[in-house]
């Protein structure tokens, strides 16, 4: 935004250009004139002081809201996403009944999308933008948007299970099975169209099995049962169909052993 600023003061400061003999001497109409051309040869930085300006002029006036619209377009084009978000919403709070209204509630989902950030990053951008366009398609549900929303949201979606899946990876990483088994749980019931979810069941199976393995006697038991009931429920959900129903079974098989071993071991003493 500061850097926006010192562009924005150089050519005031600077030009003796056309621009700037408007700018300093112009009239409202020649104004307006050079902003909207400026907007057009999307010299949004030119473009935004002049539309400040007028908007100012203007206020309360029925002119303001073609030029509220132009202002939260130079932001977009700017590439200034959260400030456009904020203008785009505000124009539709501003002018409900404006022909603008459908598609500057779009812009604001969209800068909102535009503006998330990376799966590794926090997402709370990601989930807002998600219910924001959701919002947005069931209030216009003929939109024009409906398509290029929808895609908008799965690509968001997608980042979101992709940090779900990434989080519970990370936990097995660091060998906090406990939490990696809950988190590789939460990422199938949070979204159930996740990819690879055979995987992700299996490193369920996986992270059950080395959680019981290196706690400790009293809760060994209990830990190895999880196991048998995770296999199961592997087993039920895909049979054999699964690359790593085999995996699975030899995991299994496993904790039968080592609860095997347990209950002689505690027999003897």
């Amino acid at each position: 935004m500061r850097a926006l600023i010192y562009s924005i003061l150089i050519i005031l400061f600077t030009s003796c250009s056309e621009y700037a003999q408007v700018i300093k001497k112009g009239t409202v109409e020649q104004k307006y004139d050079m902003a909207v051309k400026q907007y057009k040869a999307k010299d949004y930085i030119r473009a935004l002081p002049i539309f400040e300006e007028l908007l100012a002029y203007f206020r309360g006036k029925e002119k303001a809201e073609e030029l509220y619209f132009y202002y939260a377009y130079c932001y977009y084009g700017l590439g200034q996403f959260e400030l456009a978000s904020f203008h785009f919403k505000n124009f539709t709070e501003t002018y409900f009944n404006s022909k603008h209204t459908e598609e500057c509630y779009y812009m604001y989902a969209h800068c909102l999308y535009k503006d998330a950030l990376p799966y590794y990053l926090e997402q709370t951008n990601t989930t807002k933008a998600i219910a924001e366009m959701q919002i947005f398609l069931n209030l216009f549900p003929n939109t024009i948007y409906r398509e290029l929303g929808n895609e908008q949201i799965e690509a968001l979606r997608k980042n979101l299970k992709k940090k779900a899946f990434e989080t519970a990876m990370l936990f097995y990483k660091i060998e906090d099975y406990r939490a990696a088994t809950l988190s590789f749980k939460n990422a199938i019931k949070d979204f159930p169209d996740i990819e690879n979810k055979d995987y992700i069941d299996f490193m369920v199976i996986q992270s059950n099995y080395l959680y019981a393995k290196y706690s400790i006697d009293e809760k060994k038991e209990e830990r190895l049962n999880a196991v048998f009931t995770e296999y199961a429920q592997f087993i039920k959900k895909y049979t054999a169909t699964s690359k790593y129903s085999e995996q699975a079974k030899d995991l299994n098989n496993k904790a039968i052993k080592d609860l095997e071993k347990y209950k002689n071991n505690n027999k003897i003493q």
